[in-house]
């Protein structure tokens, strides 16, 4: 019994370090962790500010220490008359000080993008998407 209790101990140890490593792969960056939501864009960069919740009506994301991530977006496609949000878990892992990978559901199943920091404050984020042939340059 003494054993398992042991080995069950271990492996909480183990998962819990693999999240704080995340963050601490992020470097300077390790302050994205937190809830952000969208404020704007600009060409294609989207501007995010620091939060406590996500607004209902309002793109966002939480990036929490653990590795999780919450996003919030639209609960159907683009061709409905008013959108609606919904929150969708998946992950995140650090490629770098400024670039995550991110797997999060959506609507229509499952996705997997990743999002370069363009900068960072403790109140604003300004990010950038890297989809499908854009990933492939950005490591």
């Amino acid at each position: 019994m003494k054993r398992i209790a042991f080995l069950l101990v271990l492996v909480l140890l183990v998962s819990c370090e693999k999240g704080f490593i995340e963050a601490d792969a992020l470097g300077a960056n390790a302050d994205i962790v937190g809830t952000w939501v969208e404020t704007g864009y600009e060409e294609d960069v989207l501007l995010l500010e620091r939060t406590e919740n996500f607004d209902p009506s309002k793109y966002g994301f939480t990036i929490h220490e653990d590795g999780t991530f919450i996003e919030r977006k639209n609960t159907e496609s683009y061709t409905a008359q008013s959108i609606t949000y919904d929150n969708f878990e998946g992950t995140w892992e650090a490629l770098s000080d400024s670039l995550l990978n991110i797997t999060v559901g959506f609507w229509g199943g499952t996705m997997t993008y990743q999002i370069r920091i363009v900068s960072l404050d403790l109140e604003n984020l300004a990010i950038r998407y890297l989809f499908a042939a854009d990933r492939a340059k950005s490591r």
